[in-house]
């Protein structure tokens, strides 16, 4: 399972590198929408090319009535989340900016819809299912998420406060969507997809850590482990034992 779990994040890490050089280039606009996303998905594809018959991918979209009680459930926990963050930042005299973008609403939604697919492919539809057929959600979902928030290197750029709080976001929010996603039957990619999405325009609209200010990520740092906890204490799934992959 490491040297699985290993080739599928340095193949994604290789991946980004790639993709970002390729976004140098020749395009498309970050602003619009960022290649990187999709090194996740080129991950899986590899772990397919090399472990054919043991690969799977939580990837369905149907019942849809599963993907839609669980997709409504996923984001309105993002949304108390932001709304918390949002009034942490009211009381503390922060400003929270709703600039002009230059692309519409629906193009950026669209946008994030795509690039978020290809980010959830490799994290909460491949990594989350197959460590959990070892380990249980909790453990599962705090190890993508250390991965998830290690691999937005950039942050790092940012200082330790900024990356620290990025990574207890990128922890707590992936224990929400483990605890969701165990009764999402095999929907993983569609209401991971969900979430991912309203988490980035909520970010998008609203605060600017895209500037490097610790602030807007220490709330929302702060918010989304509260939510964990509640998440992980509401929703706690039954203790089964995981069947083991074999090689």
């Amino acid at each position: 399972m490491f040297l699985r779990v290993a080739v599928f994040y340095v193949a994604t890490l290789l991946f980004s590198g790639l993709l970002i050089a390729v976004q140098g280039g020749i395009g498309p606009d970050p602003d619009l929408l960022e290649l990187v996303q999709f090194a996740p998905a080129l991950g899986v594809g590899l772990m397919f090319v090399l472990f054919r018959r043991t690969t799977r991918v939580e990837a369905r979209f149907t019942p849809v009535a599963v993907v839609g009680r669980n997709s409504a459930l996923v984001a309105g926990i993002v949304v108390a989340a932001m709304a918390v963050s949002v009034v942490i930042h009211l009381i503390a005299g922060q400003p929270i900016h709703f600039d002009e973008q230059k692309y519409p609403l629906w193009a950026l939604t669209l946008t994030m819809l795509i690039g978020s697919a290809g980010e959830e492919l490799g994290w909460r539809a491949y990594l989350q299912p197959y460590l959990q057929t070892r380990y249980g959600v909790l453990r599962s979902s705090v190890t993508v998420g250390l991965l998830w928030g290690i691999w937005h290197i950039g942050g790092f750029a940012n200082g330790p406060v900024f990356m620290g709080a990025f990574l207890v976001m990128t922890l707590s929010l992936s224990v929400v969507l483990g605890v969701v996603l165990q009764s999402a039957r095999g929907t993983n990619l569609a209401v991971a997809t969900v979430a991912h999405t309203v988490v980035n325009l909520s970010m998008f609209a609203l605060f600017d850590e895209e500037s490097g200010h610790a602030f807007p990520m220490v709330v929302m740092a702060a918010a989304w482990a509260v939510a964990a906890v509640i998440t992980y204490r509401t929703l706690r799934p039954a203790t089964v034992a995981p069947a083991l992959v074999t090689s």
